[in-house]
């Protein structure tokens, strides 16, 4: 219960924050901390990872697909082809998405209970208002995702980073 109020309380808090236009507090940790062990739970094949256009090359070879997104040809310009093949080691499912209008679709599309999912502080507030979260899950079209997210380290459409090795820890739990 009282775990459940401190996630209450940290979205809240956060939206708030977010409407006084204070400095947002990393609600990402707290939202990662409270899902942790039912994400624990899901079983691999039932989990998507999720990366972002941005994190893509600019020589990108990559084709898009209207199904599954940026289909990746792990050309190594980038981190998005090490991660994929880590992914597809582990049995996780992997997708690079244009918006998150397509994850959305994807997630109910391909039955994703679970996303490892990289996001941009703009994105992360965006979901936190237009999206339901519960003890159960986000609510992503009727049904409840357990995430574990981690930021972006810019908010840049085109060129961006991420800490990938943090990509790789959320994939060994």
């Amino acid at each position: 219960m009282i775990r459940k109020l401190k996630l209450l309380l940290s979205i809240y808090s956060y939206k708030l924050r977010c409407l006084l236009g204070l400095k947002r507090t990393d609600i990402m940790s707290t939202i990662n901390e409270y899902y942790r062990e039912a994400f624990r739970t899901l079983r691999k094949e039932d989990i998507a990872v999720i990366l972002p256009h941005c994190l893509i090359a600019d020589r990108c070879p990559a084709r898009f697909s209207k199904q599954d997104g940026v289909i990746c040809s792990k050309c190594s310009l980038c981190g998005c082809g090490k991660v994929f093949e880590s992914a597809q080691r582990r049995g996780y499912q992997f997708y690079i998405t244009p918006s998150v209008g397509f994850t959305r679709r994807l997630v109910r599309r391909k039955n994703i209970k679970g996303v490892i999912g990289i996001a941009c502080d703009y994105e992360i507030e965006k979901g936190i208002h237009s999206e339901k979260i519960t003890a159960l899950g986000v609510r992503l079209n009727g049904t409840s995702v357990k995430t574990q997210g981690i930021r972006l380290q810019a908010y840049d459409c085109i060129k961006n980073n991420v800490d990938w090795d943090r990509i790789e820890e959320i994939m060994n739990v």
